[in-house]
């Protein structure tokens, strides 16, 4: 009873101390009240600090106590930290990636920002190596978010005893309960690693003091729920977070006067988050056209009333097999790459090579193609045409980028069109530009569709016309195409 009482306590005290945290970043950022919203709060006593499962914010008492007494500040700031992890679905993210890089990735990214608002419930002294770093990030990336510094990190740093440097300096959250998410199927309600911690965090809180307590049964439900939340599927936390984040978006733009104020690059990370993804599979699958190919067609005739006829009437069969079949083929096609300064070689080969296994799958072959993979940064810099898989093998395992210098869209599309008039491309289904957008369009619609390919994490579409379809693709996409390649 007297240690039911104890537990009791520390966490009314707890719970206090981060409400309290909560309503201090509250006065100045009306704009995060739902992500600030998204998390309760729950004892822990395997965590030595603060962490979440996205549902839950953890801590231990004697930690938050101590903090609070010594720097209230940190623990503010420490919150906000927390919700931004969740905000930009970094729980739940790490998939394939190396453990200890994703996390630090994670930790650098939300610091980056949070130094960047104008906050004084948040300030904090930037020292020489913070500042380092930031200017290494702004100088080597295009957006600091968390997965483009994992590849930064897993490039030039893996190895690096800065590592451990970084890890000391932007560590602020204990990651622990973000296990339960790995190598969970994302429709999966149960997970064999997590729900091993989310039972145990429960039942020592359970253990501590339930059963035996008679009253504060709220408390004792508030345990429970914890344990049922800790299962939660990965597909549980996106949809949660995704929705908060969406409706934060919607809060920012509504306050976007002082949201631009106060937020910083806060704002801009959310709507990069908040792009839609797009299956750039199932875009370049619509450029596949209906023809007629020489195959036995197995699933156009009755088997029974095949062989009836040649049992009864010899070698005559009742029912012919048909010879041909209608099949999806990718023809004539053209492919341009800007290869400008602002677009990276890997990210390009990572295009092509995504762009290499589509095209490779059943039937999405002519035993002769038409296929034109145009270089252009201001000027068509080389047209190489693939006319079989073979031919796209080669090119991929010789790829080097050709140009380097500005960009100007409208030389590939005044080249295209040249091609179509000569009857050099005699039916152009369709035109795909991966870039940047950050160039000069065509004023004419062309006569074949058209879209450009944009990554999620940095791009500027302001000036794609509207005859053309805009694809926002994920980056990861690519290169994990490109290693596997």
């Amino acid at each position: 009873m007297e240690q039911y009482d104890v537990i009791y306590k520390l966490t009314e005290v707890g719970n206090q101390i981060l409400e309290t945290s909560k309503s201090r970043l509250y006065m100045s950022m009306r704009f995060l009240a739902m992500a600030f919203d998204g998390l309760e709060y729950a004892l822990n006593g395997e965590t030595a600090s603060m962490g979440t499962d996205g549902y839950y914010l953890y801590y231990s008492p004697a930690f938050l106590m101590t903090m609070y007494k010594d720097n209230e500040r940190w623990i503010v700031r420490t919150y906000l930290h927390i919700v931004l992890h969740c905000l930009f679905r970094h729980v739940a993210g790490r998939e394939e990636r190396d453990e200890r890089l994703w996390n630090l990735s994670c930790d650098m990214a939300v610091e980056f920002i949070i130094d960047g608002l104008r906050n004084r419930h948040l300030r904090e002294n930037v020292n020489g190596e913070r500042r380092s770093v930031y200017a290494e990030l702004k100088n080597k990336l295009k957006t600091a978010n968390a997965e483009s510094i994992y590849r930064l990190l897993e490039k030039e740093y893996k190895d690096s005893p800065k590592i451990s440097l970084w890890e000391r300096e932007f560590l602020r959250d204990d990651h622990m309960f973000w296990k339960m998410y790995d190598n969970q199927p994302d429709m999966d309600n149960s997970s064999s690693d997590g729900s091993g911690n989310g039972d145990s965090d429960g039942k020592n809180d359970d253990g501590d003091g339930g059963g035996e307590g008679n009253g504060n049964a709220e408390f004792l439900d508030n345990i429970k729920k914890a344990e049922q939340e800790l299962k939660k599927s990965k597909q549980d936390f996106d949809d949660k977070w995704k929705d908060i984040s969406d409706k934060t978006q919607t809060d920012m733009d509504t306050f976007s006067k002082e949201a631009a104020e106060e937020a910083g690059t806060l704002m801009e990370y959310v709507r990069i988050e908040n792009r839609p993804r797009y299956d750039y599979k199932t875009f370049l699958r619509r450029f596949a056209v209906n023809r007629e190919v020489t195959k036995l067609d197995l699933d156009s005739y009755d088997y029974i009333y095949y062989t009836y006829g040649l049992k009864v009437y010899g070698n005559m069969p009742l029912i012919e097999a048909l010879e041909y079949k209608d099949a999806k083929k990718v023809e004539d096609f053209v492919i341009v790459i800007d290869t400008s300064a602002s677009c990276s070689g890997d990210l390009v080969k990572g295009f092509l090579a995504e762009t290499y296994g589509i095209l490779r799958e059943s039937e999405s072959f002519f035993r002769k193609i038409n296929l034109h993979l145009i270089q252009c940064d201001s000027k068509v810099q080389e047209d190489k045409i693939i006319t079989c898989k073979e031919e796209f093998e080669k090119y991929m395992n010789n790829f080097e980028i050709k140009g380097g210098g500005g960009t100007d869209f409208v030389p590939a599309f005044n080249y295209v069109n040249s091609l179509c008039e000569e009857k050099k491309i005699p039916e152009l289904k369709g035109l795909i530009y991966f870039t940047d957008g950050m160039g000069k369009y065509p004023a004419k619609m062309p006569p074949y569709e058209t879209a450009f390919v944009f990554l999620a994490e940095s791009y500027d579409d302001s000036g794609v016309p509207p005859w053309a379809v805009e694809i926002v693709a994920d980056s990861e996409e690519f290169y994990k195409a490109a290693n596997n390649f």
